[in-house]
C-alpha cells in the first residue's frame, strides 16, 4: 500500500533558528499561534492586534517579532498550523487488492469534510478581506489549501492509470475539474455564510462526482 499524503511544507516557511529553539521556546511559539488563530478567526485581521496577543500570552512585541517578524508573518504562520492540521486525515492509499473507486469515494469525502471544516472556512473569509492588501498571502493559502489536495489526487491519478486502465490526456484538468464537482455551488455559499452540506448531502457529492469520474475516464 502505497499513500499519497498532503505534503508537509513548514520547513519552507520557517526561520533556520525556530528549528533548532528550546523546547520552553516551541511551547511559548505554539500558544502565541493557538491564541492567535483564535483571535484572528473571530475578529477578524484588522479587528486582531499584537497587543492582545500579548495580553493572552504574556511576552513582548519583540518576542513577536523574534518569532514571525511581523502581524503579517504571524497570519502567515496560522495559515501554515491550521492548513497542516486539518489536512493530516487527507490521504489516498494505492492498494492494488482495493477497488478504484472506493479509493476514489473515501478521498472525495475526506476532501469535503477539509473544505467545509469551520476553521477553514473561516480562514478563507479571513483572507478574502486580504486580496488587495496581501495578495502573496492569499495566493500561499491557496496553494497550501486547494493547491496541496490537487497534486495529492494528481499524483494518486498518475500511479493508478495503468492499473486501472484510465485514459486522462491532462492530469491537472482531470484532478481540478473533480474538486470542483465536490465543491458545487453549495461551497461557494458556505464561504458566505450559506448552509453546510450535511453528512448525508456529502456521500451524496462525492458519490455523484466520483461516478461522473469514472465514466468520463475509465476506458
Amino acid at each position: 500500500m502505497q499513500p499519497y499524503p498532503i505534503k508537509k511544507c513548514t520547513m519552507g516557511y520557517q526561520k533556520l533558528e525556530e528549528v533548532f529553539m528550546r523546547p520552553s521556546s516551541l511551547r511559548k511559539r505554539q500558544k502565541y499561534l493557538q491564541v492567535a488563530a483564535e483571535l484572528f478567526l473571530e475578529q477578524g485581521y484588522e479587528g486582531t492586534s499584537l497587543d492582545q496577543l500579548i495580553e493572552h500570552c504574556g511576552g513582548s512585541k519583540l518576542t513577536l517579532y523574534n518569532y514571525f517578524n511581523d502581524k503579517q508573518g504571524l497570519l502567515k504562520a496560522v495559515v501554515v498550523e491550521l492548513t497542516e492540521r486539518l489536512q493530516l486525515g487527507l490521504s489516498i492509499d494505492v492498494d492494488a487488492d482495493r477497488v478504484f473507486r472506493e479509493e476514489l469515494l473515501s478521498f472525495a469525502l475526506k476532501y469535503l469534510e477539509f473544505i467545509y471544516h469551520p476553521e477553514l472556512l473561516k480562514l478563507a473569509r479571513l483572507l478574502m478581506t486580504q486580496t488587495k492588501t496581501a495578495p502573496e498571502l492569499v495566493a500561499f493559502f491557496l496553494e497550501r489549501s486547494s493547491g496541496h489536495s490537487q497534486q495529492a489526487l494528481q499524483d494518486y491519478l498518475m500511479h493508478r492509470q495503468a492499473m486501472d486502465k484510465l485514459v486522462i490526456t491532462d492530469l491537472a484538468i482531470a484532478s481540478e475539474q473533480f474538486l470542483g464537482a465536490l465543491k458545487g455551488n453549495r461551497h461557494f455559499e458556505a464561504l458566505f455564510g450559506g448552509q453546510m452540506l450535511t453528512s448525508d448531502e456529502m456521500k451524496i457529492y462525492a458519490k455523484h462526482a466520483v461516478d461522473n469520474f469514472i465514466r468520463c475516464y475509465q476506458s
